[in-house]
């Protein structure tokens, strides 16, 4: 998930004022890194529905998230036991291959993931790679009434190594993923309702958002590779089509057959 520096102290990003978080994300939100963030949200609460595929939700089990994410218990104890899958790094183009022992010094990189909704928007901090995001916004016909889903254009993902995130206070949340393809089209995400009670761990190649909170505000525990290499996928540029995330669980499907990996 992108990249964006800013000099803001970690206990200063998670505790100061809503009015300021808005305006470190907005006035520094550079992002160097091609993953989420760099996307132009402006407009995403006018989208119409011509101009939006609304994303399966399905409920997240171990089955259900089976070649996107694995899980275990939203725990601090085992969000430490967690541990990242790393990808030998650079991979080579030539005939010789990397050493078996090389190409995974880089390491993890942890930090806490906080996100709020303010206002139509939903904004986030990484610490794990000093990130800073509007992730998605609300659309006009639903600001006012129960959050049903969220508008976003962007989704990412690491060649280099998994992601993990776990809710600290067990609260629930969706996640945005698509399958291992450099094919990648708006039907080819599914949104996973994560009730809460366990933590996921995002596999390497997947494509991903942040993840979107249920609630007014949410922190998690976050990892990932310290490499943090991103491709990055904009289904307004790439398609013309704004991608909606519900978040309602009443609305969830059970998977449908093209999105269960082969």
């Amino acid at each position: 998930m992108g990249l964006t520096k800013f000099a803001v102290s970690s206990a200063a990003k998670i505790c100061q004022p809503v009015a300021t978080l808005r305006n470190v994300i907005r006035n520094l939100a550079v992002n160097t890194s091609g993953g989420s963030g760099y996307a132009d949200h402006s407009r995403a609460h006018l989208a119409l529905a011509e101009d939006t595929v609304k994303v399966p939700l399905v409920i997240g089990t171990p089955e259900s998230l089976r070649g996107y994410a694995y899980i275990f218990p939203s725990s601090r104890e085992a969000f430490d036991k967690a541990e990242v899958d790393i990808e030998q790094w650079p991979r080579c183009s030539g005939m010789r291959p990397l050493c078996e022992s090389s190409g995974r010094a880089g390491g993890v990189r942890e930090g806490l993931f906080t996100f709020r909704w303010v206002g139509d928007e939903l904004q986030a901090i990484n610490e794990a790679v000093d990130g800073s995001y509007i992730t998605g916004r609300l659309l006009n016909t639903e600001i006012g009434m129960k959050r049903k889903g969220v508008v976003t254009r962007e989704a990412n993902y690491h060649p280099d190594g998994g992601q993990i995130v776990s809710p600290r206070d067990k609260r629930p949340f969706v996640a945005l993923l698509a399958l291992p393809s450099d094919d990648i089209t708006p039907n080819k995400f599914v949104a996973f309702y994560c009730d809460g009670s366990f933590g996921i761990h995002i596999n390497t190649n997947v494509w991903h958002q942040p993840v979107y909170p249920v609630d007014d505000e949410a922190t998690f525990f976050g990892k990932q590779g310290a490499v943090h290499a991103c491709v990055a996928y904009d289904s307004i540029d790439e398609h013309g089509k704004w991608l909606y995330v519900p978040l309602d669980p009443e609305s969830a499907i059970d998977l449908p057959q093209h999105l269960k990996p082969h």
